[in-house]
């Protein structure tokens, strides 16, 4: 023969209901007002942060640079570039804007000395939209495909 246990549970019956607090009966109302500025208040600071966020996500530090020769500030071979000279970024696909209009304009401003008589110029523009590729043109005639990886983190033209 088994022993059989039983699950005994002993419940309360409900009791009256208990009676606010004489605090809780007068600052019912400015509680709940409270709360709900409190409420609307992170939400307001929320849609805030996401729409920086995102701003912030959309747009990129460009950074590039030429080597030049620091006597005479332009580059030795045949790449037709030198410091000073424009540099103009535009949409690869056309899409940002349209195919003709940059999406930014400096130039190598920046003059940077290296070993052995070689110098760096350099470059920069913020808040570049972010977008799948960029051609990116030096002077008059030397263009290149660069991705947005590659402008953020700093670019060495060749």
């Amino acid at each position: 023969m088994t022993a059989h246990t039983s699950d005994v549970r002993f419940h309360l019956p409900p009791g009256p209901p208990l009676t606010p607090k004489r605090w809780q009966r007068r600052y019912k109302w400015p509680i709940r007002i409270a709360s709900i500025v409190v409420v609307l208040a992170a939400i307001i600071a929320g849609t805030i942060a996401v729409i920086e966020g995102f701003h912030e996500r959309s747009t990129i530090t460009a950074t590039g640079a030429v080597t030049v020769d620091c006597g005479t500030r332009a580059v030795a071979g045949s790449i037709p570039v030198a410091f000073g000279d424009a540099v103009t970024i535009y949409d690869a696909t056309g899409r940002e804007v349209g195919p003709d209009e940059p999406l930014a304009v400096t130039r190598l401003s920046r003059l940077e000395g290296l070993a052995g008589g070689t110098c760096l110029a350099e470059f920069e523009v913020r808040d570049l939209p972010v977008v799948d590729a960029y051609v990116v043109r030096i002077g008059e005639r030397y263009r290149q495909v660069v991705t947005p990886a590659a402008l953020s983190n700093g670019y060495l033209f060749a």
